[in-house]
């Protein structure tokens, strides 16, 4: 591997470990929701599609949130109640690993296509349909000029069907069947069914990008800092995992008792 190779291969695994970790574990929708909106924020704008993502991630939390709390408050026989925490756990596991992958997708995809450095990986790796719009976004966005509505439309279009095929359907069908299979099925079919996010999505669609915009920066389940600032806080937030990686790097040399002979 020539220098140019192996530089380039040292900023595309740092690159995944960001990823991996702004994407966060199943249960971290709010962290995803401010990496998503932080893709909208960047490109201007056109990022339509991050931006919805972000405003379904904080949908999410609070549907499972809702149906926890169904659970704790139903008079069931222990039996059934057992049977349906359980199978929310397990929906709630598939839901927010689906989600952590759709992120880390979108996220990839977007700053593959804005690394000169990273360019050949991204022509490697990206369907080229995306990786043309999202040319398109960046060169909008340098410039300072507004993407044109039917490159936004094939970014929006394009960035779904990555982050679909990043998912495990499997698994999501297997969390659907325990959910169907207890007495939660109606309840979280009327909040997180295909129907129900449709119609959630249709709202959103119907209000324009500023008006979700303005809703997801009031969610008060996300944090102060966020609605007050919600760049500060992404790239605070980046710094903050990055120097947890760090410290998790250096605990795990210090727990090797020949590190510091191999480091010198």
């Amino acid at each position: 591997m020539d220098i140019i190779a192996a530089h380039q291969h040292g900023l595309i695994e740092q690159l995944g470990e960001e990823i991996s970790s702004l994407a966060g574990r199943a249960h971290e929708h709010g962290q995803r929701a401010v990496v998503l909106h932080h893709l909208y924020d960047h490109s201007r704008g056109a990022h339509g599609w991050a931006l919805r993502e972000a405003r379904d991630a904080m949908r999410t939390s609070a549907a499972l949130a809702a149906l926890r709390r169904k659970v704790r408050q139903w008079g069931w026989t222990a039996a059934n109640r057992d049977k349906a925490r359980a199978a929310l756990e397990l929906l709630a596991t598939a839901l927010g690993e689906a989600a952590r992958l759709r992120a880390a997708a979108a996220y990839r995809a977007y700053r593959l296509s804005a690394t000169n450095a990273l360019r050949a990986e991204a022509e490697r790796s990206l369907p080229s349909a995306l990786l043309a719009a999202l040319d398109q976004c960046h060169e909008a966005r340098r410039v300072g000029d507004d993407l044109s509505s039917d490159w936004r439309l094939a970014l929006a279009e394009e960035s779904k069907r990555l982050a679909d095929e990043a998912v495990d359907e499997a698994s999501l069908d297997a969390a659907w069947a325990a959910i169907d299979a207890s007495a939660l099925r109606r309840a979280a079919g009327r909040l997180l069914g295909s129907r129900a996010l449709a119609r959630a999505a249709g709202r959103d669609e119907r209000r324009g990008l500023a008006k979700v915009e303005r809703l997801l920066l009031s969610d008060p389940a996300l944090p102060a800092s966020f609605r007050a600032n919600p760049a500060q806080h992404f790239y605070a937030l980046q710094r903050m995992l990055r120097e947890r990686r760090r410290q998790q790097w250096r605990e795990a040399c210090d727990r090797e008792p020949d590190a510091f002979e191999l480091a010198a």
